[in-house]
């Protein structure tokens, strides 16, 4: 605990809060809906970051509502999964797909 306060203190990223790879391949699904300012928030950065996301309605789609809850055990949206794995809070969400959008474009994909 000592070690991660410091850490924390001295603003070093902390390993096992470390996010998937943005310059690997993944499959993105995005969790949201239409009336969460969050959301949209994300939302809006998308179609000037050319990626790939799969978008999945939790207020019109039930089966997406489930399937967030099984997932996550709750319903905060936005929830990005990256291969899988839930990304929650509209920050981290942008700034994932923002070092992606970066890395793919720097590679030429």
């Amino acid at each position: 605990m000592l070690e991660r306060l410091r850490r924390m203190l001295s603003a070093e990223p902390d390993p096992q809060r470390a996010g998937p790879d943005p310059a690997a391949p993944h499959t993105l699904v995005l969790y949201q809906f239409a009336s969460c300012p969050y959301c949209q928030r994300v939302l809006r950065r998308l179609p000037d970051l050319g990626l790939e996301v799969q978008l999945r309605d939790t207020q019109r789609d039930r089966a997406a509502a489930a399937d967030l809850r099984a997932a996550t055990g709750g319903s905060q949206v936005p929830c990005l999964f990256i291969d899988g794995v839930p990304m929650l809070e509209s920050a981290d969400i942008l700034a994932f797909l923002e070092a992606h959008a970066a890395a793919r474009r720097a590679a030429g994909r």
